[in-house]
């Protein structure tokens, strides 16, 4: 049984399915009353015992993987209880909640390629499962909302799916590298502007895509954006991208003294204090950092910070 961590388990699910593999969707839609994972979280699990997402701290996975398995062959949907007043005396939570779970495995393959294929385009969609029919339907979602992901209404569930957070970094440098490989590990989607083209393999390596230049569409709400240059004079024109986009974060390198001369030189340029003031300069929590992956770890924890702040689960 392999099963990594992601919030995104529909690609396995469908790449499981097109393997001729029967695979089910798993949506934790109750906690109560907190747990690790929140509400909405899912996992994917194939016939072959493979799974994707985690719905407790390990807890419990490996017996929904079963259950999901004995689901698939009864080609039956249900609901599952883990912990408190569960049936399973057997399986605890540690942490003294209680979880439930729907286990669809009719889960339409023309819903999930919809959903792919919107999370490709960074189109927010809401799939709407009514559990005790067994049914569900993928409606359109707000671009603006910041509702919480996950909404219960009896036995039906209101899952919004945004698009994935993505960090844009923009640089040169050992940090840029290091901040590659943090985000990539915090299961973000990273892409990385660089005319240096040792940099530019190196975060292919990590799991990066790569380009020259920034495409003036590419920054959307769920998008975060980082500068990572010595030569501040190489930031301004992503800066200003970000400063005219909907981007929910926007980060630059350089000390106080570096962001104040930013400041007056954004200022002549004729920007808003509105719009150079969404700039945080010097990026990054405080956390002392003195190398390239203190630095990272920092950038990626405030990105971190503002999303949930911006998108609650």
């Amino acid at each position: 049984m392999n099963g990594r961590f992601s919030e995104y388990v529909l690609t396995d699910l469908a790449k499981w399915r097109a393997e001729g593999k029967r695979a089910a969707l798993l949506t934790l839609y109750n906690v109560e009353p907190t747990g690790p994972r929140p509400a909405g979280s899912q996992m994917a699990v194939s016939d072959a015992g493979d799974f994707t997402g985690f719905l407790s701290g390990g807890c419990v996975e490996g017996a929904l993987v079963e259950e999901a398995k004995a689901a698939m062959d009864a080609g039956e949907n249900r609901s599952i209880r883990y912990g408190v007043n569960s049936p399973y005396f057997d399986i605890a939570l540690p942490c003294g909640s209680a979880i439930d779970v729907y286990i669809d495995v009719i889960f339409s393959d023309a819903h999930l390629e919809q959903l792919i294929t919107a999370m490709a385009d960074r189109t927010p969609l809401r799939l709407i499962t009514d559990m005790k029919r067994g049914s569900s339907q993928v409606l359109a979602a707000d671009e603006d909302d910041t509702r919480m992901q996950m909404i219960l209404d009896g036995t039906t569930f209101d899952r919004l799916f945004r698009p994935p957070l993505r960090l844009i970094i923009a640089g040169k440098g050992p940090v840029v590298v290091a901040s590659v490989q943090i985000a990539v590990a915090s299961d973000i989607a990273v892409h990385v502007i660089t005319t240096d083209d040792d940099i530019a393999r190196q975060s292919e390596r990590e799991g990066a895509t790569v380009s020259k230049s920034l495409k003036a569409d590419s920054i959307d709400t769920w998008t975060a954006v980082a500068t990572l240059f010595h030569e501040h004079e190489l930031e301004g024109p992503v800066l200003h991208a970000a400063m005219h986009s909907n981007a929910f974060y926007i980060g630059a390198l350089g000390s106080r003294n570096t962001h104040a001369e930013r400041v007056e030189r954004f200022l002549e340029d004729g920007l808003s204090e509105a719009q150079i003031k969404r700039i945080k300069g010097p990026l990054g929590i405080s956390i002392g950092s003195r190398n390239p992956p203190e630095i990272a770890i920092s950038m990626v924890a405030e990105v971190l910070k503002t999303y949930r702040q911006r998108f609650p689960v």
